[in-house]
């Protein structure tokens, strides 16, 4: 979490990243914590955390995820895991009229140690946030003020290379 220093005060996009890491910590993965905000005109629109559909049950409650018992990394397995993801879960909130030209900011944390780990939306999310006519998407990358990484939606890795086996 990004604080003030010297009594100066933080700047509006790591506030808005700080929205999203405290939405981060009410996620119910296991495996990766994930909290998005949704922003346009200086207005929070939306929030999201990836956590099951309302009314299931979460990885956390069940004490186990199927991507790790499997040893899934980033990427991989999305069909077999619980979770809806916290840009969806913002995204389903709004219509497409309120997402035009805002901006989503992301903040991706390691539930072992609560450390920033670098965010970067999944493809399908890509595609979704592409779709709602967001702007930009804020990434949060390191632990201090100012490290983000902040991408024009229509660059995001919206479908991964096929790689064939034989």
């Amino acid at each position: 979490m990004v604080k003030p220093t010297n009594g100066e005060r933080i700047s509006k996009t790591d506030t808005y990243l700080n929205c999203a890491e405290t939405f981060a910590y009410r996620s119910t993965c296991i495996k990766r914590k994930y909290g998005a905000v949704i922003v346009k005109d200086d207005v929070v629109i939306s929030t999201g955390y990836n956590g099951s559909p309302r009314g299931f049950e979460n990885c956390c409650d069940l004490g186990t995820c199927p991507r790790m018992a499997l040893h899934m990394h980033q990427g991989e397995g999305y069909g077999i895991c619980r979770a809806i993801h916290a840009e969806a879960n913002a995204l389903l909130n709004c219509s497409r009229q309120q997402t035009i030209d805002a901006d989503l900011y992301l903040v991706s944390i390691n539930p072992e140690d609560n450390s920033i780990h670098s965010a970067k939306p999944c493809p399908l999310c890509a595609r979704t946030i592409i779709q709602a006519g967001i702007r930009n998407v804020y990434l949060r990358v390191g632990e201090g003020a100012d490290e983000y990484t902040m991408v024009p939606a229509k660059d995001l890795e919206w479908v991964q290379d096929a790689q064939l086996t034989e």
